[in-house]
């Protein structure tokens, strides 16, 4: 018999006894239930059920700040999203959000980009710092037909949704989930009025139209689906009849989805949500009761009981703290992280707002880390900053821009405002030591500058004058140490001069480089500062390297994998990262103390062509 679960336990004891231990309902991942059409009407009930706790019921969480049904919800691991959708309230494009980590009421966090009377009845899904909103119905075109529409948000931060594309055709009642890369729609009522069996994928961290996955076992609309960090399910739906069916694909693959096994009963707008290996799905429209099934996601199998929602209703909408996809990545934040901030999308945005982040110090492929406040490209080549926040100053988003924005390396989300250049330019270089940023030249509304402001990384404010370049210039990049930041090139030029970053003045001339080109990027150690590639009559490969505390001539290092101009670089103290070039997402590195031709790094997507980097551990951190 065993013992009562009180009192002090040997070890034996305790091990005997493992599995009869008691689970704490208010430990473990969560899943949310929110709004929905309940007995009495439309709801603004917000549940919350323990995922890993089969058999519990779930508990009143807080309210939405309206009734709200058919809206669509995604969550990171703190912050969960609802939007959409119709009943109390006041705008059906606002997005209510909740801090997961405790109970309480929603607040307000802005509103949809796309919408006309209303949107209901899309989809969403997200990773970790950005909410994906695809699909759904606006009433424009006519009663239940699907649009194309996909925008998107920043998590953490507030403020309203951004275009991010559009899905392969106009879509409502579709199925959203996404592992941490690829988000997934699936199943919909199309726009030309019949039920839709197409899967399609968008990358996260892109910005762009949907592609194709695959298809359906059957195609279905007024489906739910849920994902582990590697499987997304499709449940249920209708066409014609509900349906029982759950299907299942690989995303990181593409191809047909396969059968998993059956719901409990047919049924349709069902809600689900999950974590890394359950997934937990309501009753749906043809069961209007509080029963929630469940799935082991890494098997096939028919569904089975759980529990029951404090409420029975339909409509509602379901996410969890724990989904896979919103997890931070291993090992975040690196000790030597790179950042690649806007550039110039061939897609919609025009000028991208995402910023991704590298682990210097390994090699592998960019990961999203979060958006510019200002989406643009031809940002100051090099950026500035200090172990804990990097800056990037100027570009080109339509017109010339004197913004300044920054980030906390700690913390992925959006940039915030940090004040304004003297003037407005873009492509110009920019530089710092830990805690000094330094930005220079540029085309300004005027033409090609000369002028270098400095800021002071530690506190935001508008920059200040520190002096002049040799001559206007554009183009141009930058290398540094903690004491002097070296400028090199620009458009049809070999120069290289250079500032004592903690003095103000004029710049002094340090020497030439190999060959004169503009479009080029810098990057270096404490001692030695490498340019790579860039444009002299045709882009080329060259690498470059200089001596930062003595003055002369660039001599070879060795050359790229690929031609490249546009590329922005980052380093370590140790090694450099030159990213890729328009419609090549081939990053390369060097190590900065040897000579010799670059290697391969990973891909970079997107490309972030024209964008600006960043690095809290570059040459002139001391």
């Amino acid at each position: 018999m065993a013992p009562s679960f009180s009192g002090v336990w040997n070890i034996s004891t305790q091990y005997q006894y493992r599995t009869g231990w008691p689970i704490d309902a208010n430990l473990g991942a969560k899943g949310f239930f929110a709004g929905g059409s309940a007995n009495a009407g439309t709801s603004n009930v917000v549940d919350v059920i323990t995922i890993e706790s089969t058999g519990a019921n779930a508990t009143d969480f807080g309210n939405l700040t309206a009734t709200r049904t058919k809206g669509f919800a995604t969550s990171n691991n703190t912050r969960g999203l609802i939007t959409g959708g119709e009943g109390g309230i006041s705008s059906a494009a606002s997005i209510d959000y909740i801090e997961l980590a405790s109970a309480g009421n929603a607040s307000d966090f802005g509103d949809l980009a796309n919408h006309a009377s209303f949107r209901e009845d899309g989809c969403a899904f997200a990773g970790n710092v950005r909410a994906i909103f695809a699909g759904g119905n606006d009433n424009t075109g006519g009663g239940g037909v699907g649009k194309d529409y996909i925008d998107f948000v920043t998590i953490q931060t507030l403020g309203n949704a951004i275009d991010f594309g559009n899905l392969t055709d106009g879509l409502n009642a579709n199925a959203g989930f996404a592992s941490s890369t690829r988000g997934i729609s699936s199943g919909g009522y199309n726009d030309a009025g019949s039920s839709s069996n197409i899967i399609q994928y968008v990358t996260i961290a892109t910005t762009g139209n949907a592609t194709d996955f695959g298809d359906l076992t059957a195609a279905r609309y007024a489906t739910t689906g849920c994902a582990s960090a590697t499987r997304g399910l499709t449940a249920g739906g209708v066409d014609g009849g509900s349906n029982n069916i759950i299907d299942y694909i690989t995303i990181a693959s593409i191809g047909n989805a396969t059968d998993f096994g059956d719901l409990t009963k047919a049924s349709y707008y069902n809600t689900a949500c999950s974590n890394a290996t359950k997934g937990l799905l309501t009753a749906g429209t043809n069961n209007s009761t509080q029963a929630v099934e469940f799935v082991t996601l890494a098997t096939t199998s028919n569904s089975a009981d759980f529990g029951d929602l404090s409420v029975a209703r339909v409509f509602a909408e379901g996410f969890s703290d724990s989904t896979p996809s919103s997890a931070l990545e291993a090992g975040f934040p690196p000790a030597a992280m790179g950042l690649f901030g806007g550039g110039l999308g061939d897609g919609s945005p025009r000028y991208l707002p995402t910023i991704t982040y590298i682990n210097i110090a390994s090699t592998g492929d960019t990961i999203l880390f979060g958006d510019l406040s200002v989406g643009r490209d031809y940002i100051s080549s090099g950026g500035f900053a200090s172990t804990t926040r990097g800056c990037f100053a100027g570009g080109y988003n339509g017109s010339q821009t004197n913004i300044i924005d920054f980030v906390a390396f700690s913390t992925k989300g959006k940039a915030t405002d940090f004040g304004n250049l003297t003037t407005d330019p873009y492509g110009g270089a920019a530089g710092s030591n830990s805690t000094r940023g330094i930005n220079a030249g540029g085309n300004a509304t005027s033409g090609a500058t000369n002028i270098i402001d400095y800021v002071t990384i530690a506190s935001a404010g508008n920059a200040t004058d520190f002096g002049d370049l040799l001559g206007a210039k554009q183009y141009l990049t930058t290398v540094q140490s903690s004491t002097r930041l070296v400028i090199g090139g620009g458009f049809q030029s070999n120069v290289i001069q250079y500032v004592t970053i903690a003095s103000t003045g004029n710049a002094t001339d340090f020497g030439d480089l190999t060959q004169a080109r503009g479009n080029l990027s810098g990057a270096s150690s404490s001692t030695r500062g490498v340019f790579g590639g860039g444009n002299s009559s045709g882009t080329v490969n060259t690498i470059d390297y200089i001596t930062i505390a003595s003055t002369g001539n660039a001599t070879d290092f060795g050359d790229l994998t690929v031609t490249k101009e546009f590329a922005p670089a980052v380093s370590s103290g140790t090694r450099a990262v030159f990213g890729s070039k328009e419609n090549s997402n081939v990053m390369d590195y060097v190590t900065i103390a040897s000579t010799g031709n670059a290697q391969d790094f990973g891909d970079m997507l997107p490309y972030h062509v024209n964008g600006g980097s960043v690095s809290n551990s570059h040459g002139g951190i001391a």
